[in-house]
């Protein structure tokens, strides 16, 4: 229960943050926006988005190995040896003794595109539904 009731704390926590700057009032996503993140991306996007990716298998490479070495894991200073958060992303990690989860956001994406995982090890990819359009 205690381990439920954290990585459900932590979803709300990373689910917030960097959304809490968000507009009061969200204009809902048009046709004339393009995401940067879909069958239409450049090269440089998804180069970015393939950073993101690696950045979070070795995040999960990482807590792998501190849980195995400290039976708990850790937050994202006591990590070592990962790769850069790609430009434009923003990365969110929130870790207690019983699990952790993060969040890859990338900042520049109208569509908000994410990369997310937590102790179970998989990785997942999606923009938001609806996603609002970010104020200029």
């Amino acid at each position: 229960m205690v381990k439920r009731t954290s990585v459900c704390i932590g979803v709300l926590a990373i689910a917030s943050i960097g959304w809490a700057a968000a507009p009061e009032r969200q204009l809902q996503l048009s046709s004339a926006i393009s995401c940067r993140h879909d069958q239409t991306a450049q090269q440089e996007d998804r180069g970015r988005r393939a950073q993101a990716l690696t950045l979070a298998k070795a995040i999960n490479a990482a807590e792998a190995e501190m849980v195995r070495r400290t039976r708990q894991y850790q937050p994202l200073q006591s990590l070592q040896n990962l790769p850069a958060v790609p430009s434009g992303f923003q990365l969110n990690l929130y870790a207690d003794r019983s699990g952790y989860i993060f969040a890859i956001k990338d900042t520049l994406d109208p569509c908000r595109f994410a990369v997310f995982s937590d102790a179970g090890g998989l990785l997942y990819e999606k923009s938001a539904l609806n996603a609002p359009v970010i104020a200029q």
